[in-house]
């Protein structure tokens, strides 16, 4: 055990070393590096975010079913509902009373209609259909319109389709560019490390000569490869915890509108750390190790 730490410590000095000789060709990878993975933890937080907006407007996404007011007893209300409930996109639905039904239009539209509280209400009983997904809220709508005793759907149309399809869509990107972010880093640090390597290629030639294996020769550059990721990954995450809170702060937790509620603080600095420290030492490591294993098979 002991020796193994004391290799461990070796391998540490020599990667060291290695970032002070060729200090301007790692301060150069480190730049590159933060920039890209401060860009990586940027898109992640508009992901998180948007991921969090599409959930806070689906779960308040509702499809309004006003029933025929010839719809009054409980076996009607029943049959209806249990059809509804049935409907694969349905998640689930909550009924309005016609009582209820004409609260919702005095808010909405003034005292006025005060006037039909009682037994003058010619309104009809109701139901608000949430759907498991708000892509599919359109095509719920049209299968509860085929339901008899439906006598109006109303679920906000085109626009409402419209916002769920534009958040997916800021979503599919988000993905797409945090990817090819990861692959650019990759290639940041494989170059360098590769640029190294043949810097050192005399010292990897002796250790060779007097009998280090391949993983003793190798590891020293994998640590250098993760030093250089995780050194690039500080700034990022120094910029994330300082700038999130006051940006969370002067908005009030909400971005326009209450519906979209901005992603805690904690929870932010936490999802940003990992991802920067688990994406820079795979980056890092799995660069390093492409880098310095194509030299040793060339050089054998």
């Amino acid at each position: 055990m002991r020796k193994w730490w004391t290799l461990l410590g070796y391998e540490i000095k020599y990667a060291w070393l290695g970032l002070r000789r060729h200090l301007l060709v790692s301060l150069s990878a480190m730049s590159a590096v933060m920039v890209t993975l401060f860009l990586i933890v940027a898109f992640l937080i508009v992901g998180v975010s948007v991921e969090s907006f599409s959930k806070s407007v689906e779960q308040d996404l509702s499809i309004h079913v006003v029933l025929d007011p010839a719809i009054q007893s409980e076996e009607e209300l029943q049959s209806i509902q249990e059809q509804i409930e049935s409907l694969s996109q349905s998640d689930h639905v909550v009924f309005s009373s016609k009582e209820e039904e004409l609260q919702l239009m005095i808010e909405e539209k003034g005292e006025a209609f005060q006037l039909y509280e009682g037994e003058e209400n010619p309104l009809g009983n109701a139901f608000f259909v949430y759907a498991k997904d708000g892509e599919q809220i359109q095509e719920l709508a049209k299968k509860i319109r085929e339901i008899p005793g439906v006598a109006h759907v109303a679920y906000g149309g085109k626009s409402v389709t419209g916002l769920v399809a534009l958040l997916a869509k800021v979503r599919t990107i988000g993905i797409v560019a945090i990817v090819l972010l990861l692959i650019l880093s990759f290639y940041l640090i494989y170059n360098t490390i590769r640029t190294t390597i043949y810097s050192r290629s005399d010292d990897i030639i002796i250790m060779r000569q007097v009998g280090a294996e391949n993983s003793f020769v190798k590891r020293p550059f994998e640590i250098e490869g993760i030093m250089i990721s995780l050194c690039g990954a500080i700034i990022p995450f120094g910029l994330v915890a300082y700038g999130y809170p006051k940006l969370y702060e002067s908005l009030h937790g909400y971005l326009f509108a209450r519906i979209l509620e901005l992603v805690p603080v904690h929870t932010i600095i936490a999802l940003s750390g990992s991802a920067l420290i688990v994406s820079a030492i795979l980056i890092g490591w799995f660069a390093s190790f492409l880098a310095v294993n194509k030299y040793i098979r060339e050089k054998r």
